[in-house]
């Protein structure tokens, strides 16, 4: 029998999500849609108590992904914070396995928006937003308040007696990594999620994972009415989205990654983008990796726990590395590489443009860079709007929001602490 727990074009690297079938005895009448007749849940047959007590209604699977496009936002800018904080010549595999990252969460949110779109109608759309004017999402609300928590009541084990965890902006440091690790923590894959009250719109989860597994029940539970049945010329029923083709972005439109764009059009490709967002971010469970496959076209390919592992370790992963007691006990035994903690700008945490109101020119240049972060934001809600073509838009954006950012960093705050400044990543009005 296939083995359904190993990535199709890397047969040695494990999914950490697992199929549905494999988790609290669901039977094949739930899960195998494509070639049953099956419609409903049956209560009998099926536990039910992952899937009854989150997503309760397609208008709240909508509001999962709303939640989903904001989560995945928040990790940018924490990220190109360590990565912009770093001075030019130093820490060079570092700094290239954090843009590597970067540009993966951004392609993350495509995806997400790719699978809310598929399941959204524009009367749907325009339901939910009494100023709908055709966008996805509204730039402003989206973005986070730094330090922030995770969206979708996400919080990470810290370790008993510890403050619950907040994403904040910091330099590049050993406390910066700490956080990355945490952020891309893999739970445990066969831990259940403890259901939510009756006043929670969450339940508590400990991992990114967790909350998209409960998106992927959603779409499960309420396929027949996200899709519609159609047939191919042999005869096969396929279910296709509700959702209007036209705000789909593809691989044309991405300007590149170390993933996949996919057009989220067939209820297959909603599962599969779900996998690639979590395969991507918390990875394996088993094999770390074989060279002998490439995954995503371009090498050895690590998820995003693992590579912030190396540089928490300042070592790369070996192929024969493995974690198969438990994806955070995986360390790397491969070449070191050189990490320096002093080559970095000292940027102030979680920097502010109220920091910078009695400093003129210093607050112009951070409103200035927060023009470009929400005109990059702009421009997404655009192309995943009806507008794919203007992603590409993005590429000369982001190269300004790096420059714009090492203005900020290269001055000092003259406030006796040795702090320089930094991006704020705020909303202002473009």
């Amino acid at each position: 029998m296939e083995n359904k727990f190993f990535q199709d074009n890397n047969p040695k690297r494990q999914k950490l999500i697992k199929p549905l079938s494999e988790v609290n005895n669901l039977t094949e009448e739930l899960i195998d849609f494509e070639n049953s007749s099956a419609k409903k849940l049956k209560a009998s047959k099926v536990d039910l108590t992952l899937i009854k007590n989150q997503i309760q209604s397609v208008d709240e699977l909508r509001f999962y992904l709303r939640t989903a496009l904001q989560l995945e936002l928040s990790t940018i800018p924490p990220y190109l914070c360590g990565l912009y904080s770093i001075k030019e010549g130093g820490n060079q595999q570092a700094a290239g396995l954090i843009r590597s990252v970067v540009v993966e969460e951004m392609l993350h949110m495509i995806l997400v928006a790719n699978i809310l779109n598929a399941i959204s109608s524009p009367a749907d759309l325009k339901k939910e937003s009494k100023e709908f004017s055709g966008k996805l999402f509204d730039v402003e609300k989206i973005i986070p308040d730094y330090p922030t928590k995770l969206p979708g009541n996400i919080y990470p084990p810290v370790g008993k007696g510890k403050t619950p965890f907040k994403v904040s902006l910091l330099k590049f440091s050993q406390e910066a990594i700490d956080e990355f690790c945490t952020i891309e923590r893999p739970s445990n894959p066969t831990k259940e999620v403890k259901p939510k009250t009756s006043r929670q719109v969450f339940p508590k989860y400990e991992s990114i994972g967790q909350f998209y597994e409960a998106i992927r029940y959603g779409l499960y539970r309420f396929k027949n009415q996200i899709t519609k049945p159609e047939k191919n010329k042999n005869g096969k029923t396929y279910y296709k989205f509700i959702g209007d083709e036209s705000r789909q972005v593809g691989p044309e439109h991405y300007y590149g990654s170390g993933g996949k764009i996919l057009k989220v059009i067939y209820f297959g490709g909603a599962l599969e983008a779900i996998e690639e967002i979590v395969g991507q971010g918390e990875g394996v469970d088993g094999t770390i990796q074989d060279p002998d496959f490439e995954m995503f076209g371009e090498g050895i390919e690590y998820a995003h726990y693992f590579k912030f592992q190396e540089i928490n370790y300042g070592r790369l992963y070996h192929s024969n590395d493995t974690n198969y007691d438990k994806p955070t006990n995986s360390i790397p035994s491969g070449p070191s590489i050189n990490r320096s903690w002093s080559s970095v700008y000292n940027m102030k945490p979680n920097p502010k443009m109220a920091d910078y109101k009695d400093n003129p020119q210093l607050l112009d240049l951070a409103k200035n860079f927060n023009e470009t972060y929400v005109t990059l934001l702009n421009n997404i809600n655009d192309a995943v709007s009806g507008d794919p073509d203007k992603l590409v838009q993005g590429i000369a954006l982001m190269y300004d929001l790096k420059y714009k950012a090492l203005e900020l960093l290269k001055i000092p705050l003259n406030d006796g602490t040795g702090e320089c400044a930094g991006p704020t990543f705020e909303y202002v009005k473009v």
